[in-house]
């Protein structure tokens, strides 16, 4: 029974980490219009973060997923978490006819789902995948269920 307890609670604290895996890439979008670091390369379950730092801009990609409507808060940040692999072309819809365009190529890394967006901008965009808090809540509880049954078999003892 102590084995099982430990286990379940080692698992469960696996669970709350698996977010700490990912990697998050950042691009900046330029009071010159521009995406620094536009054409950027992530492993499947990474995020993109895109920050302002001057201009009024929007992301805009293909797959119709968007920053929302243009913002020119300097500090508004996008992001979207990319769990496909593929490559997402991605422009700013007010300055696309000056070349403001990029690209995330993501690779696979056995990942499957929906992408998820966020942002802390002007406006708020409703997520379009799985809520990153599944697995660490999950993870948590199973926590939770072996420190209550390791104390249980410890009192037992």
């Amino acid at each position: 029974m102590k084995r099982i307890t430990i286990s379940l609670f080692v698992a469960g604290l696996m669970l709350v980490a698996i977010p700490v895996w990912a990697a998050t890439q950042e691009v900046t979008l330029t009071a010159d219009n521009q995406f620094q670091a536009a054409n950027v390369s992530v492993a499947s379950g990474d995020t993109v973060r895109f920050v302002w730092n001057g201009g009024f801009h929007d992301v805009v990609f293909a797959d119709g997923q968007s920053s929302g409507a243009p913002v020119g808060d300097v500090g508004a940040t996008y992001s979207r978490t990319f769990s496909q692999a593929g490559t997402y072309a991605y422009v700013c819809s007010v300055h696309e006819a000056l070349g403001m365009k990029g690209s995330v190529a993501v690779v696979a890394a056995g990942g499957g789902g929906n992408d998820t967006n966020t942002n802390t901008g002007s406006q708020t965009l409703p997520l379009t995948g799985p809520e990153d808090t599944i697995l660490p809540v999950l993870g948590g509880l199973i926590m939770l269920t072996g420190a209550v049954l390791f104390r249980r078999v410890r009192k037992q003892a």
